[in-house]
């Protein structure tokens, strides 16, 4: 059984978690990155802070993610966007599109967090979500701003497929990054699982915390996408 004390901290934490104050990041800020399977080159991505949007009478993010790449064979284009409040940070809307040899698999998402509901455009129905819903990109942004800490292991039920959650976050530790211009950063190291898949996140060890790293398992092997370039323009969101 759990002792008392470590039950009540995780509590504790897991509140901290749930309302991430202030955001370490703004409206215009865009990031670069290279992708490589390996040593080889196999791609580049853009994350950015694009926006300020009114989702049903909310003001909310507007967080976009873009790349291309992979070997020959499985070359992929994606496009990610996902709309999140600025006071509560849940995800309110999200839209995926990848292509993929001609194959084009595309899904919105209309999430509503007041009922805990979400419903698919364009698909009859709706289904259960958590109170506090975030999608995959809205998910980085949070972990930006919540207040890890290392040797931490978090459960979090936040994923607004409930299929998904617990989604597992473990702050492995501190670990050097090298970065575009030689140097290197100091960043804390996350390994987040779901469904038995774990991806690995490196966040910048400051006020900031961008991610200067990510390494992603998929079906050809690990590819690691290294930050490679920035732009910052620091529009703050109300809250």
């Amino acid at each position: 059984m759990i002792p008392a004390t470590q039950l009540l901290t995780q509590a504790a934490l897991l509140a901290r978690l749930a309302t991430p104050s202030p955001y370490p990041f703004a409206v215009g800020e865009t990031l670069q990155y290279e992708a490589k399977l390996g040593y080889f080159s196999v791609g580049t991505a853009s994350v950015s802070v694009a926006r300020l949007v009114r989702e049903r009478g909310t003001e909310a993010f507007e967080f976009i993610m873009s790349g291309e790449g992979g070997p020959p064979g499985w070359r992929v284009t994606y496009d990610l966007t996902s709309h999140v409040g600025t006071q509560d940070f849940n995800s309110l809307r999200f839209h995926r599109k990848l292509v993929q040899r001609g194959r084009v698999d595309e899904h919105g998402y209309i999430i509503i967090p007041d009922s805990a509901r979400y419903r698919e455009e364009g698909v009859q129905g709706d289904w259960v979500a958590p109170s506090q819903p975030l999608d995959e990109l809205a998910f980085l942004y949070f972990l930006r701003a919540a207040p890890l800490e290392v040797g931490k292991s978090y459960s979090l039920q936040r994923y607004f497929k409930t299929g998904y959650n617990p989604i597992q976050v473990r702050v492995v530790g501190r670990e050097p990054v090298p970065l575009a211009d030689g140097s290197n950063a100091n960043c804390l190291s996350l390994e987040v699982t779901a469904r038995g898949e774990t991806m690995r996140v490196w966040f910048t060890d400051d006020k900031r915390r961008l991610p200067a790293q990510l390494e992603l398992p998929l079906p050809f092997g690990s590819v690691t996408l290294s930050l490679v370039g920035q732009q910052q323009s620091g529009r703050a969101a109300g809250r």
